[in-house]
């Protein structure tokens, strides 16, 4: 799908939080760090401008942004706090998890939906485990998945030697290995594969999330290359995108990959929840919406 005008909305905001990320230990009512973050601000959104053209993806669009905070401010994790907490929080609920999975009717279902439903916890506002513990347990009571492609992907396992796991953010992949584990339990000769980015880049999952949760336990964990919030096949590494070709499945979390993998030739399942009105327009569904499946945008 093609980037839209309101992508634009999307990302001034991105950059605004970020900057304010990256002030945050300054005293932001400081006019001289006042005016760094105005004139940084000024040059991120001018990289935009000079950047864009119609046509790209949208996580295309915003790929200047993130390389122009790269040169200001370097290589720096500005969510590795919040990120590392959430990876503790939801480690306390995954031996329960993984129990209710496995005496579940479908457990590879129920699995997927959970794992689904990471996407809606806001970790970053949850003051301790009961609270988190109570959100996750009133949303898979509640929550759907609007698109729900679950029998088929089970059909494509059965028939499978590898999987290829491409995830999203902190946190979120606990729930990732929850699922990876009833696969390998059902499966136990599908090998399977965790893609995770190469740079720090807002709360995507990292090598250092990946070892936070002993990620290696249920699959074999990669580097994609990306520096990005979103998998494009023309930023990844060589290694990346010899098992992506060679994959037989392949599960993409998050919107940002949808935006980067949408209508690429390859037996995909999308699994992310719709956070604005151009996906959720371009998919068919309403913005809040989780979707799971072998997904086309419409434009």
């Amino acid at each position: 799908m093609y980037a839209k005008y309101q992508c634009f909305n999307c990302i001034t905001k991105h950059s605004m939080d970020l900057l304010e990320k990256a002030y945050s230990e300054h005293n932001l009512d400081n006019p001289k760090i006042q005016k760094e973050i105005f004139e940084n601000y000024i040059k991120l959104i001018q990289t935009v401008a000079e950047t864009a053209v119609w046509g790209k993806k949208p996580v295309e669009l915003s790929l200047p942004v993130y390389d122009k905070l790269y040169e200001i401010f370097g290589k720096q994790d500005f969510y590795m706090a919040e990120k590392s907490t959430s990876n503790r929080l939801l480690l306390e609920m995954y031996d329960d998890l993984l129990q209710h999975c496995i005496n579940s009717p479908d457990p590879i279902e129920e699995a997927l939906k959970i794992s689904a439903l990471g996407n809606f916890i806001d970790y970053g506002v949850k003051n301790s485990f009961g609270e988190l513990e109570w959100e996750l347990q009133n949303l898979v009571k509640t929550k759907t998945l609007s698109i729900n492609h679950t029998k088929n992907f089970i059909k494509d396992l059965k028939e499978a030697r590898s999987l290829l796991v491409i995830h999203d953010n902190a946190g979120e992949i606990v729930l990732d290995k929850v699922l990876i584990r009833i696969i390998k339990k059902i499966y136990p000769k599908l090998v399977v594969y965790s893609a995770v980015r190469s740079e720090p880049v807002i709360n995507d999952v990292t090598m250092t999330d990946a070892q936070e949760i002993n990620l290696k336990e249920v699959s074999i964990v990669i580097e994609s290359g990306s520096k990005y919030p979103g998998t494009l096949l023309d930023n990844v590494n060589v290694a990346f995108k010899n098992i992506f070709d060679n994959a037989d499945v392949i599960l993409s979390k998050g919107q940002g990959n949808f935006e980067g993998l949408n209508g690429v030739e390859k037996n995909i399942y999308f699994n992310f929840m719709a956070k604005c009105h151009p996906v959720a327009n371009a998919v068919g569904v309403k913005v809040g919406d989780v979707v799971f499946g072998k997904i086309r945008a419409h434009f």
